[in-house]
């Protein structure tokens, strides 16, 4: 099984003046330059004939536009959208509830989480190595892609693929 963890595309600036910077943070849309990177992005990825199985987002609104970009290129006819990709979220409650699916494992091969930083890269990190290095850095748009021998995601099991800025995809 492969894993594909991609942040989402460059979104507009924090609102400082925001009374509630929780709900202000979830609104934040893609940018004009970050939605064009993010179909060149993915452009890409169907000119190298990727296609994911199933996408799962992260609700805030920059990730769902990422997402809807990808699904617009056809990369993948399923869109799936989940809490735990949230910047709040966390890796364990996230497998728990991939764990807790009725889908047989088998029938995804190719999957995509679209969210956030730190997360992404953390949570890759707990795949490869078991633990946090806080090495891993994944740019805006990019893609870090996780091989697992057996279709079970699981801490310190993966193999990592790629690290891809968008620079290097467009």
């Amino acid at each position: 099984m492969y894993l594909y963890l991609i942040r989402h595309g460059i979104a507009t600036d924090p609102d400082p003046f925001a009374v509630d910077a929780i709900a202000s943070d979830e609104l934040r849309s893609l940018t004009k330059l970050g939605r064009k990177k993010v179909e060149q992005v993915a452009d890409r990825l169907v000119k190298l004939e990727v296609e994911f199985d199933l996408i799962i987002t992260s609700p805030l609104v920059r990730a769902r536009q990422t997402a809807d970009l990808l699904l617009d290129k056809q990369l993948s006819s399923q869109l799936e959208v989940s809490q735990e990709l949230k910047p709040s979220g966390n890796l364990p409650a996230w497998l728990q509830e991939w764990e807790a699916r009725s889908i047989d494992p088998n029938s995804i091969s190719e999957l995509a989480l679209v969210g956030h930083e730190p997360n992404l890269s953390q949570w890759a990190e707990l795949f490869v190595f078991g633990k946090v290095c806080d090495r891993l850095v994944l740019k805006k748009g990019g893609i870090i892609g996780l091989k697992f021998e057996e279709n079970r995601l699981a801490i310190g099991t993966a193999q990592l693929c790629c690290l891809l800025s968008p620079k290097y995809l467009i």
